[in-house]
């Protein structure tokens, strides 16, 4: 029983390693994870940022909306992913069929394609839902930690969540971390920064 389960992982997982050859699905995962992954933390910034200008002081309140933004990210993330790419893989598929005078309908790329579609479109919906609710963790904890503080921690949460994305992206691209990490914090700064003028301008 144990043997047999085995061999059914280790089958799908070389199975998984062919469509990630085929597909180039890892490449595109690690492009999703830095656009969405800093799309989330920067809309949850500005989710914390605009609560803690007008003051709201119950957590729930904050909970709740942030729980929201991370529902409509995932979804948003999924749906958008899943089309986009079913519709350029199947045109890619189409074109190759053209050019191969071949139906590629029940071959391994043909499967490759669609697996890939489905994988993507889950990390696509994923990453942002992670690292937009991260900073929302520490007011479930308001009972024992006063609301500023856990606007502080949410902050630096992240805060450090930009900072890693940006040390990612700095090795992926084979450049300076600590820069990479820098700008990405930088672009977190900004949008603090938008919010406090905008409440100074209203």
């Amino acid at each position: 029983m144990i043997e047999r389960f085995k061999e059914k992982i280790s089958t799908y997982i070389s199975k998984v390693k062919t469509y990630n050859r085929i597909a180039g699905i890892t490449s595109i995962i690690r492009r999703y994870f830095a656009l969405n992954g800093f799309d989330g933390v920067i809309t949850i910034i500005g989710v914390l940022i605009g609560n803690y200008i007008i003051e709201v002081r119950d957590p729930v309140h904050i909970i709740v909306a942030g729980a929201a933004v991370c529902i409509s990210l995932g979804v948003s993330g999924v749906w958008s992913a899943y089309f986009s790419e079913s519709a350029e893989r199947k045109k890619e598929l189409d074109d190759l069929e053209k050019s191969t005078l071949h139906d590629l309908s029940h071959t391994v790329i043909s499967s490759a394609q669609k697996f890939a579609s489905v994988t993507i479109a889950i990390a696509n919906g994923v990453f942002p839902v992670i690292t937009a609710f991260i900073p929302l963790f520490p007011f479930f904890f308001a009972g024992f930690l006063p609301i500023n503080v856990c606007y502080y921690i949410g902050f630096f949460l992240a805060f450090l969540i930009l900072f890693e994305i940006g040390l990612f992206l700095g090795r992926v691209s084979k450049t300076s971390l600590i820069i990479s990490g820098i700008k990405m914090v930088f672009a977190g700064a900004f949008c603090i920064g938008l919010g406090f003028l905008l409440s100074l301008i209203s």
